[in-house]
């Protein structure tokens, strides 16, 4: 699925009969998709050790590592299978502090005071269906896709809008009850203004609670959505690398209700 290589320069040393290894990171500057880093590298009897870590792969993704040095004059030397021991297959969960042995290098391959280059290459392997992700489909979130949402606000805000128009006619209700009673009217000539005033300010309450319940879902919802979305393109551009134009941001809304009185504000960004 993906490749990539670290390039170690190092030079094996004889310090009082112990074999060391004078090493640097010699990788070019740049993005490292599987993110190796090496920590040390040094002799273990015979044997070139590497200390490293990979970034985490995905679920049900492993990394495979290969090894290779080359010379001073160009030679690319590969250990034998059997001289490679510690974690360099099916790397998955345990991805961080890791340790490559290859076995019986300095006896075999390397002579002190050289120089050689270590060649290690994380293969990273997995399927992108796993991920809901399509190299042959850049991950979208268009109108389209936010369509559930738009319709999620206009409901939500229609809810809140018609609320505020019962509001209002239960406030006119009351006004005329207390104008009826304040004039020495009948009680059954006042009462029916108020129990409509009652039933219309009620009414309003459950608009007003359902539309904002509403708005918080559609927003919830949204933002689940938008996150998914920003996951899986983030997916595509490490596992299908290819030039993509600009991204557009994409629409977001904001809501302001003012609490006890007719107001809604809206706001849509692009």
């Amino acid at each position: 699925l993906l490749e990539e290589t670290a390039l170690i320069r190092f030079k094996p040393l004889d310090e009082k009969g112990i074999a060391v290894a004078d090493w640097k990171d010699v990788t070019p500057e740049g993005p490292r998709l599987l993110g190796i880093t090496v920590y040390t590298l040094s002799f273990e009897d015979a044997g070139l050790a590497i200390t490293y870590s990979l970034e985490k792969p995905e679920r049900d993704f492993f990394y495979d590592i290969r090894l290779s040095i080359k010379d001073e004059d160009g030679m690319v030397i590969f250990p034998e299978i059997w001289s490679l021991k510690g974690s360099h297959k099916n790397i998955s969960r345990e991805h961080e502090h890791l340790k490559a042995i290859w076995a019986n290098a300095l006896e075999e391959s390397l002579d002190f005071n050289r120089q050689y280059t270590l060649q290690f290459t994380a293969r990273l392997y997995g399927g992108l269906v796993l991920l809901g992700v399509s190299c042959e489909k850049r991950p979208a979130f268009t109108y389209r896709e936010q369509l559930p949402n738009y319709l999620g606000l206009i409901t939500g805000s229609g809810l809140i809008v018609v609320g505020q128009v019962y509001k209002a006619n239960a406030d006119k209700d009351y006004d005329k009850y207390l104008g009826l009673w304040q004039n020495g009217s009948s009680n059954d000539e006042a009462s029916p203004f108020l129990d409509a005033a009652r039933n219309k300010d009620d009414t309003y309450k459950i608009l007003s609670i359902t539309g904002v319940a509403v708005l918080g879902l559609d927003a919830a919802n949204f933002a689940f959505r938008y996150f998914k979305h920003k996951k899986k393109l983030r997916q595509y551009r490490k596992y299908c690398p290819r030039e993509e134009t600009p991204e557009k941001r994409p629409p977001a809304f904001q809501l302001s209700i003012t609490p006890g009185g007719a107001g809604l504000r809206a706001v849509a960004r692009f």
